[in-house]
């Protein structure tokens, strides 16, 4: 556990894995109720590891508002017998608002864990860990540059877009103003991606990457008892949700 860090950062990567899968899987197999409250759970462990902020507007900006969208899709264009509301060519139904719910609750649950997941978990430190475990060493590697991606176009990109204001072409108008500096500064960008990415290949064949000999790590990732001891009870509560999800599946049948 890194005393430096706070909440759920402090813990071993892997027991932050563990912890995202558990709620994940768990918000999908209760209703609705339970998820509402796994995501007000995900919420107070983003607050208590220093990420509440940033959390919480990723949050609404992009899981809430699938949510919406696909609860409005779902509602008035699945049919139904009972109509609860009816106008013109829509119609809402409560057969579609029931699996409208049920849809928007696995994407609120599994979408919050993710995000969750992405804003606590160290991908580096993670990938580290996992290696350690035996996963392959050119696995992590994919893993790693793939998570990476995006973020690190998009700093390209923006690097583009700032050598074309120098310029002074204008970038920050309309909507087709922008579409026309956009276009343009994609050809540079896959260029650009191509050549990192032959630059990271040279890099790490230099540093033997490849070698079939033990590597040496500059740190090490300590895992406690405490992150043995809580994966061992998430492993727990995973069986017990299950368990019980299949007991209440059949006492209702």
């Amino acid at each position: 556990m890194d005393k430096k860090q706070k909440g759920l950062k402090a813990w071993n990567p892997l027991t932050s894995l563990y912890l995202i899968i558990v709620l994940a899987i768990v918000s999908v197999l209760f209703d609705y109720r339970i998820t509402l409250l796994i995501v007000a759970a995900m919420i107070i462990l983003a607050a208590v590891s220093g990420v509440g902020m940033a959390f919480t507007k990723l949050w609404l900006k992009s899981i809430v508002l699938v949510c919406i969208i696909c609860f409005i899709l779902q509602s008035l264009f699945i049919p139904g017998e009972k109509t609860l509301w009816s106008l013109w060519i829509f119609t809402v139904t409560e057969e579609g608002v029931s699996k409208a719910i049920v849809l928007c609750s696995r994407i609120l649950g599994v979408g919050s864990a993710i995000l969750l997941g992405g804003k606590i978990i160290d991908m580096k430190k993670l990938m580290a860990v996992l290696e350690e475990r035996g996963l392959s060493p050119s696995a992590t590697y994919v893993l790693l540059s793939t998570t990476n991606i995006i973020p690190q176009m998009s700093k390209k990109m923006n690097a583009i877009l700032d050598a074309q204001r120098s310029r002074g072409i204008e970038t920050d108008s309309n909507v087709i103003v922008r579409a026309k500096a956009f276009f343009p500064s994609v050809g540079p960008l896959l260029l650009n991606s191509l050549v990192s990415a032959e630059e990271r290949a040279i890099t790490l064949e230099a540093r033997a990457f490849s070698a079939p000999c033990k590597k040496t790590k500059l740190k090490e990732i300590a895992d406690t008892a405490m992150d043995k001891g809580v994966r061992v009870v998430l492993i727990g509560v995973l069986i017990l949700a299950i368990g019980g999800k299949i007991i209440l599946w059949i006492v209702l049948k």
